[in-house]
């Protein structure tokens, strides 16, 4: 290569248009930020749910009724997740079970999710929300149903309710921290809007007939042969184990 031609070649302006060129490549457009997390940490990131009553969560202009996610709560996430820096359009800040599957503001339950990265991003994600609301409000599933999947592994669900992954991937190739946590329960929310569940009383304790306590961690603690049950202030109870566990909850670790 002459002189000359190394000259022209690396001006500032030819520079300026490869570098151009450059990033609209698909390529680069692809790996533009692969950091982004394209499912959540489950420590993070372990879902948390509001309601899982339908006849709450089917009525039009429900989540405009409930979305409450101020900047401050986003810039703790992004920060939580190691997010320094970001362009305009380039992340939402998510919830991990959407709003229109009962899920809360929570911290717990948010989760900085890209827009750009592919082939799987936000958009993809949306579109097993919108599936399993249709499901749910028909009664084909219960809300409580499609918050467990959506949280336990949102492209496995994706795979079950709605198709194939694009680009052909599997859920285990798309996936790098898959969650394995069930969705924890507001202690904000009321209990009469979970399926199955009996108020507690203003002291934290269950009434005789529905004495199964449920914690604000999403645990079940039995009356008897439970260490943590006297200590454990409900935000729900329930007749049963069995009724728990049809509800989302879990049984404490032995």
């Amino acid at each position: 290569m002459s002189d000359r031609a190394y000259t022209l070649l690396m001006s500032p302006r030819s520079v300026s248009i490869w570098l151009a060129l450059t990033l609209m490549t698909p390529g680069l457009a692809t790996s533009y930020n692969l950091k982004a997390p394209v499912v959540p940490d489950p420590i993070k990131t372990s879902g948390d749910v509001l309601t899982s009553d339908p006849n709450i969560i089917c009525k039009p202009g429900y989540t405009q009724t409930v979305r409450n996610v101020p900047q401050a709560l986003k810039e703790q996430v992004y920060q939580s997740y190691g997010i320094k820096s970001r362009e305009k359009g380039e992340y939402e800040v998510d919830h991990l079970i959407s709003l229109e599957l009962g899920g809360s503001n929570s911290v717990r339950n948010l989760w900085p999710e890209s827009y750009q990265t592919k082939p799987l991003n936000a958009h993809v994600k949306d579109q097993l929300e919108n599936r399993l609301h249709d499901l749910a409000c028909s009664g084909k599933i219960t809300f409580q149903e499609a918050q467990q999947a959506i949280a336990r592994d949102w492209q496995a669900a994706y795979v079950q309710y709605v198709g194939p992954l694009p680009g052909g991937l599997t859920p285990a190739q798309g996936s790098t921290a898959p969650a394995t946590q069930a969705p924890t329960v507001s202690a904000s929310q009321g209990a009469s809007q979970v399926s199955g569940a009996t108020p507690p009383n203003a002291d934290g304790s269950c009434p005789a007939t529905a004495p199964i306590k449920v914690s604000k961690s999403g645990i079940y603690h039995l009356p008897s042969g439970d260490s943590s049950y006297a200590r454990t202030k409900a935000v729900n109870c329930f007749a049963s184990a069995v009724a728990a566990q049809a509800a989302g909850y879990r049984a404490p670790r032995r």
